[in-house]
């Protein structure tokens, strides 16, 4: 078994106990690794119940009616997340379901415990309260359930302590664990720490596991015991299978060199396809950016060192490309102290004596 949290009150040896061995296989027909958790579904003292319609009752339980929810469990009863109005299964999606179930004292109390297995498509949902749905008869002139007032569980509600509170003040996940491989906990080992080699292949051994559940083809074929049995049995058919793999394993190593090479090439011809498509984007760009000379000239030793990292989207690529070149113009042009046109007042501006006396200027005017 895999522990996936910490346990409170009950060990995971006995969640083992409690769920019936042909319930058990059963379920690990279907799901090879299933998650079972044990819940406190009701235990003797105060709990707070909701009457269909909304209206909130108080009552105590007491033994004898802890006994009989216990008795009134049903393996398979359907366990949903969250209630709804009704406690009614129409429109509900089942989560799981209930696969055992037993009477424990914990913390002084007498409990109702109930192991649910969870669907696999449900095993992420943070599930840690647990909630009956039940008819109940109640005498209104009573502050006691007795064992006779239970009449049916007709579902449990699972749902997350952070937002939900169950009824059952102690209503809460006990222990969950997971199953690894095709039968129950060893029952004297519930400590992964003395989990051992020698106890594994006791465990496979016990359970009649087969190599086949537990390898693949291959990995049972490549073992060397295998290989010997074969080898002793059939020399001449096993001689010709390990020449046949041999050749079929240098084939692929000269295939998969050969594709890389071809990959290699198409790449490299994409990328000066790219490079020559290229040359026509980057005078295009300039006119439409407007460019200055400087600007332009700067590009043009650049671009040299232009490799389009996706052929198939050049434009951007060039445009990526000319964005950077001219982040780098800017910067050594700040450095430097150079002057681009681009930044000098046009000629003829309207400040006599810049470009032009006053008189000079045909746009300034009289």
């Amino acid at each position: 078994m895999k522990f996936l949290a910490k346990l409170q009150n009950m060990a995971a040896s006995d969640i083992m106990n409690i769920i019936p061995s042909e319930i058990y296989h059963e379920i690990k027909e279907k799901d090879p690794t299933p998650i079972f958790k044990a819940y406190v579904i009701g235990h003797e003292g105060e709990a707070t119940g909701k009457k269909v319609g909304g209206l909130k009752l108080v009552r105590n339980w007491f033994s004898s009616a802890i006994k009989k929810l216990v008795d009134k469990l049903q393996f398979g009863t359907k366990l949903f997340h969250g209630h709804n109005l009704d406690s009614s299964h129409e429109g509900r999606q089942p989560i799981g379901e209930i696969v055992g179930k037993a009477l424990k004292d914990i913390k002084d109390k007498l409990s109702a415990v109930g192991i649910a297995y969870i669907y696999p498509e449900y095993r992420g949902l943070p599930l840690d309260v647990a909630s009956i749905e039940a008819d109940v008869n109640i005498d209104p002139l009573r502050d006691t359930v007795e064992a006779v007032d239970v009449k049916d569980i007709t579902g449990i509600a699972l749902g997350n302590s952070a937002i939900e509170k169950p009824g059952f003040a102690n209503a809460s996940l006990l222990s969950q664990i997971q199953a690894f491989a095709n039968g129950q906990l060893d029952k004297g080992d519930n400590n992964m720490a003395d989990l051992t080699i020698g106890k594994i292949i006791d465990f496979i051994r016990s359970e009649k596991v087969r190599p086949s559940e537990l390898f693949k083809k291959a990995e049972i074929i490549d073992d060397p015991i295998v290989e010997e049995i074969v080898k002793e049995k059939n020399p001449n058919e096993y001689e010709a299978r390990k020449r046949i793999e041999k050749e079929h394993e240098k084939e692929k190593e000269e295939w998969e060199k050969e594709k890389k090479e071809l990959e290699s090439k198409v790449k490299e011809s994409q990328s000066e396809s790219a490079k020559i498509k290229a040359v026509d984007l980057f005078s295009k760009k300039a006119k439409e950016r407007e460019l200055s000379e400087k600007q332009t000239k700067f590009i043009e030793k650049k671009k040299d060192s232009f490799i389009p990292e996706n052929p198939e989207e050049i434009d951007k690529e060039v445009d990526k490309f000319m964005d950077s070149a001219l982040e780098e113009y800017k910067t050594n042009a700040e450095i430097f102290g150079v002057k681009d046109e681009k930044d000098e007042p046009p000629k003829g501006g309207s400040e006599p004596g810049d470009n032009g006396s006053g008189d000079e200027n045909e746009l300034i005017p009289d």
